[in-house]
């Protein structure tokens, strides 16, 4: 069964493709090269075990099957994320389905100074490089298209250019791979975007924030891989409220991804405040 994201890979094809013609590589990688070294993502957060979970916010105007904002503002949103406490934001750049585009990572770069994830359905060192240009200090890295030796080479792509991997498992049968290239940066979907079908609007929601503490019990490779110093784990989907921050906070998750549902929030600075605030009190409980 093809999946959505086989469909993706298709489209990314098509689309690096096209704009090779316009900006060649040999240039982008010329551009990278002139940067500053960015500022760190993995260690702005990090957490000790008396802290309060690190909150991801992401610029994402749509999703298969839901519109979050009628017009994307990238600065009023990245205004609203700084001031509800948000320790990096991620920048969802696929045009066709997500409504965003590498324009507005670079908008977002010139808003804050918050270290920038750029989230996308990477499958070429190409688009890492036009991540990084336009102020990405992290690239997400999906672990479906990639097995395990091609793994570790686009973890190494990223990392000669500034970038750190963000390594990401939908599946648990891709964590065995995935942990033998030992990243330093995992982050679990708790949503299985790997085996949405091909037309992903009436499944691409599901999920549950349950999925990562699951595969937490059951992969003692994964409970020591934690252990290394420095490593950092993410949760990704389906967290949406407070009680979910409280789920993520029995595991040693450092830091959690929050997409729609900040979007859509009413008060988005609020209800991220609020996500950090529980987050304190359940700890301190």
């Amino acid at each position: 069964m093809r999946t959505f994201l086989d469909k993706l890979h298709d489209l990314k094809l098509k689309e690096v493709a096209q704009r090779q013609k316009v900006i060649s590589e040999k240039y982008l990688r010329s551009q990278a090269e002139s940067l500053d070294n960015p500022a760190e993502f993995r260690r702005a957060l990090l957490r000790a075990p008396d802290e309060a979970i690190s909150l991801i916010t992401e610029v994402k105007s749509k999703a298969p099957g839901r519109k979050n904002v009628e017009s994307l503002d990238p600065e009023a949103i990245v205004r609203d994320y700084e001031s509800g406490g948000a320790k990096a934001i991620s920048v969802l750049t696929d045009e066709n389905w997500f409504g965003g585009s590498l324009e507005t990572l670079e908008i977002v770069r010139e808003a804050t100074v918050l270290p920038l994830l750029h989230k996308e359905f990477i499958i070429t060192p190409y688009q890492l490089l036009e991540g990084r240009v336009r102020g990405a200090n992290a690239a997400l890295i999906l672990a479906y298209y990639f097995q395990q030796a091609e793994l570790a080479k686009i973890i190494a792509e990223a990392k000669n250019i500034g970038l750190e991997a963000v390594v990401e498992c939908s599946l648990e049968n891709e964590l065995p791979r995935v942990l033998a290239v030992n990243p330093d940066i995992l982050m679990i979907n708790n949503r299985a975007i790997a085996a949405i079908p091909e037309e992903p609007v009436e499944t691409y929601d599901l999920g549950s924030v349950d999925v990562i503490s699951a595969w937490w019990e059951r992969n003692p490779e994964l409970r020591s891989w934690k252990k290394q110093p420095g490593k950092l784990l993410i949760s990704a989907s389906c967290v949406n409220s407070k009680e979910d921050i409280q789920s993520l906070l029995k595991i040693p998750c450092d830091a959690a991804l929050i997409g729609n549902a900040a979007m859509v929030a009413p008060e988005r600075a609020t209800f991220i405040r609020s996500l950090s605030k529980t987050a304190k009190e359940y700890l301190s409980s």
